[in-house]
């Protein structure tokens, strides 16, 4: 069979069956491994600033040891300023020994212990009030921020419907949750707790003016955290059998009204907070 393809046309067939093995072998064999070996490139610049992190990492390790041993030093101090936890029985037992220690009588005393850690402030005037405004005021800014961009995030979820999964969820819940025990310990295991709980108290006490002056000076100077919120001076009327009768189970039922008498004594009612904290 006679072919009647002139010498042009079997030189165009050449040149575009060439022309589309290039084009093949360009586009299936060699485009997919210059876009292998970007990426490649990519991952290995990812690699080398990961790589550049854990070294400084590595290198500030012994720096940052040193400083968690110094403030785990310095909380361990600070906290021997505290009284350990105590419940109404303890601080009971203890002012009240404390008043009998100094021959006083005490008329009455009121506890009350907070659940929640106290929100006591320093004094309004001090340097440190200011800072805890500060640190408040910044946290309030945070939270916000934080509130903020969740929102802004959530509303981007829904416009383009790229929602996780509840399995990532708690795979991202149970990172977040290693990485706090990481960092701060198992705090349900281990049971620490650093927040300061406030004993709130108000007792009434009876005796001489020194007695009582140098009860009150003891709990000012106390090698603990109290602080006296408030103080008031009056006196106080008691009645007591008179000097010589001693009350037996025999006489009790004869012991008339002439036998008793009444007692003025000077007393001086404290309002104060005892500041608690564990220690375990």
């Amino acid at each position: 069979m006679k072919s009647n393809l002139s010498q042009k046309d079997k030189r165009l067939l050449l040149f575009m069956f060439l022309f589309v093995v290039v084009v093949g072998i360009g586009y299936w064999g060699i485009y997919p491994q210059i876009k292998a070996y970007n990426k490649l490139e990519a991952e290995i610049a990812e690699q080398e600033a990961l790589q550049s992190i854990n070294q400084q990492k590595v290198a500030n390790y012994i720096f940052v040891e040193t400083q968690c041993e110094e403030f785990e030093q310095s909380m361990a101090e600070d906290k021997q300023k505290f009284f350990d936890r105590m419940n109404e029985a303890d601080v009971d037992k203890l002012l009240t020994t404390k008043a009998l220690k100094h021959g006083l009588e005490s008329f009455n005393l009121n506890i009350v212990i907070e659940s929640t850690p106290s929100t006591r402030k320093a004094y309004k005037y001090s340097e440190l009030y200011q800072q805890q405004l500060q640190w408040e005021a910044a946290n309030k800014q945070k939270a916000q921020a934080s509130s903020s961009t969740d929102e802004l995030i959530e509303d981007l979820e829904k416009d383009t419907g790229k929602k996780n999964s509840d399995k990532e969820e708690d795979e991202e819940d149970g990172k977040v949750t290693q990485e706090l025990i990481d960092i701060f310990g198992d705090t349900d295991t281990v049971g620490l707790n650093n927040d300061i709980y406030a004993a709130r108290v108000s007792m009434t006490l009876g005796g001489s003016k020194e007695e009582l002056q140098a009860f009150l000076e003891e709990m000012m100077n106390f090698d603990k955290e109290v602080l006296i919120t408030s103080f008031a001076w009056s006196e106080y009327r008691v009645q007591r059998l008179k000097e010589g009768i001693v009350v037996t189970e025999e006489n009790k039922k004869d012991i008339k009204r002439t036998d008793y008498e009444i007692v003025t004594m000077d007393a001086l009612t404290i309002n104060m907070e005892l500041y608690m904290c564990d220690k375990d």
